[in-house]
Formats: structure tokens, C-alpha cells, sequence
């Protein structure tokens, strides 16, 4: 291993860019994290006009999506109700999130589970056989629409969304 300081920062910048991206909060569509910290007074309206209940509030009043409540529609309600800026039904609507398996999914680890691919819509998920009973899913991320019904759903809680983004990031750094 490598005494070098300019490696041991760097290798530790690597990780610590992973943990930021793990603590990133997925915002309702058409909100962003600088448009929540700018315009984002805590009234709850984009909370109250969810139809799913999916989004909840943090400890200071900022919106989320749960989406152990259950999955996104893409209703544009919480952009609607809100009275700011915050979630604005005028931003874009492209999406970054997609899902991601984690390696405690039941599949990875020689159980029979299909859950999340019978509740993906798009069918952005499928499954690869595997040797020794296992199967690996494999999400494609030009058809996951980033709803979230599968991490709802994943009874391994074993899903989980990233920011495109970010996944990019992670293979160039």
C-alpha cells in the first residue's frame, strides 16, 4: 500500500463521495435541492396534496419522498399545491433517479424473488440466471422511470434510487 498523501486523500475523497451520494434526499419531481433550500417555507401543501402519501417532511420542514409509503405517479399534485417555488410544475420533468439493487436482495442470495420485477410498469427490470440458484437483476435505466414501486415493494428492502448523475460520477472519479 501506498504511503503517498496524495493517494490517501485522494482514495479518501472516493470514499467520501460515495457516502455523499448515499445521503442524498430524493426531492419531489420538478424540485431540486437548490430550489428546496431556496423557496421551501415548511407549509406541508405539496405533502397534503400527495394522493400516494409519499412525501414527508424532515427535520426541517423540507419535502421527501418515502417510498416505503409506496410509489410516485408523477401526478404533479405536490408541484400544484405548492406556493412557491420550491416544486414548480413549469421546471422540467426529467427525472434523475433510477433504482438500484443493493447485495442483500434476496435473488443475489439464491432465494426465488421476482417481486420487483412484477410491480415495475415500464419493465425496466429483469433477471439474469445465474449458477448456484441465484439470479442478478439487472435494471435498465433508460426504462426505469425512477417511480419507486420497486424499493416500495422489495420485500429484502433491497432497492434503493440513485441520481443518474451520480451513478456516472462514480465511474469517471
Amino acid at each position: 500500500m501506498s504511503k503517498d498523501p496524495q493517494f490517501s486523500a485522494s482514495r479518501r475523497a472516493f470514499l467520501t463521495l460515495s457516502r455523499r451520494t448515499r445521503d442524498v434526499p430524493v426531492r419531489p419531481p420538478r424540485s431540486d435541492e437548490a430550489s428546496i433550500a431556496a423557496h421551501c417555507t415548511g407549509c406541508q401543501e405539496c405533502a397534503k396534496a400527495c394522493p400516494e402519501n409519499i412525501i414527508v417532511l424532515t427535520g426541517n420542514q423540507h419535502p421527501v419522498l418515502d417510498f416505503s409509503a409506496g410509489a410516485c405517479t408523477f401526478c404533479n399534485a405536490c408541484a400544484e399545491a405548492c406556493p412557491t417555488d420550491a416544486i414548480d410544475s413549469t421546471r422540467d420533468s426529467n427525472w434523475p433517479w433510477k433504482a438500484e439493487v443493493q447485495d442483500s436482495c434476496f435473488s443475489l442470495q439464491g432465494v426465488m424473488c421476482r417481486t420487483c420485477e412484477d410491480v415495475c410498469e415500464p419493465r425496466a427490470i429483469r433477471f439474469k440466471l445465474a449458477l448456484g440458484g441465484k439470479s442478478e437483476p439487472l435494471i435498465d435505466a433508460d426504462q426505469c422511470s425512477g417511480c419507486g414501486a420497486c424499493a416500495h415493494s422489495c420485500p429484502a428492502q433491497a432497492i434503493r434510487l440513485t441520481q443518474q448523475e451520480t451513478q456516472t460520477e462514480k465511474i469517471t472519479a
